[in-house]
């Protein structure tokens, strides 16, 4: 038996531009006017929570090039 979650508001998704990093970001609600909106990652830094590393943004993650077929053959060879 399964239970659904009953929500009293239908999730909107709105973008935002962060109060404190100036970032785009989406966040499922839309604000009240007036009130000062965060991006995920600047949510999560005030409530003294780090966010994992597959959520840290695009911008800051190290960029690997992605390996090709032959170099992931030749690691599982050796």
């Amino acid at each position: 038996m399964q239970f659904k979650k009953k929500r009293f508001f239908p999730r909107q998704p709105t973008e935002i531009t962060c109060a404190e990093c100036g970032k785009k970001d989406t966040v499922p609600f839309k604000p009240r006017e007036g009130s000062k909106v965060l991006c995920k990652a600047c949510f999560l830094k005030s409530k003294g929570i780090e966010p994992r590393k597959d959520e840290q943004p695009a911008e800051k993650a190290e960029e690997k090039p992605e390996e090709t077929q032959e170099e992931k053959i030749e690691e599982t060879q050796d």
